[in-house]
């Protein structure tokens, strides 16, 4: 469960509106990677075997992390409007996230069947929602969408 996609080329300075205009469809495209990975960790997760699930939940979390700091640096780049609420989002996210993890480690198995059926949900909502409203505000900010 580790992060596998190629990276891209960092954001340009967030004064240089032009070069970060070309970028757009390359960050569209880092965006959909990195939540088909976190999905397909989720999964690799189910099937984790009871003695290594926590150390493998650590690293699901921390993989959702690394996405929401490269959402956050999007948003920044772009002046998102919604960037507080989704902010706030990801932090609701990831406290329950770490709420969880002392009874993961202390081998809690009913807990951990409870989370495989939460996270999917949870994560699922954040990209149908959130995620969404960031990607056509991306494509608008490159010219790749009608605001209409």
């Amino acid at each position: 469960m580790t992060h596998t996609a190629d990276p891209v080329a960092p954001l340009p300075d967030s004064t240089d509106a032009g070069m970060l205009a070309q970028r757009i469809p390359a960050l569209l495209a880092e965006m959909d990677a990195e939540h088909r990975e976190v999905l397909e960790s989720v999964a690799a997760l189910a099937v984790v075997p009871p003695a290594r699930f926590a150390s493998a939940y650590a690293a699901l979390v921390a993989q959702i992390e690394e996405g929401f700091r490269e959402e956050e640096k999007m948003m920044d780049a772009i002046g998102y409007a919604e960037l507080r609420a989704h902010r706030r989002d990801h932090a609701e996210l990831l406290a329950l996230l770490h709420r969880l993890r002392p009874y993961l480690d202390d081998g809690n198995a009913p807990l951990a069947d409870i989370v495989m059926g939460m996270i999917p949900a949870m994560l699922v909502r954040h990209m149908a929602g959130m995620d969404q409203a960031l990607a056509l505000a991306l494509r608008l900010h490159g010219g790749l969408a009608d605001p209409a």
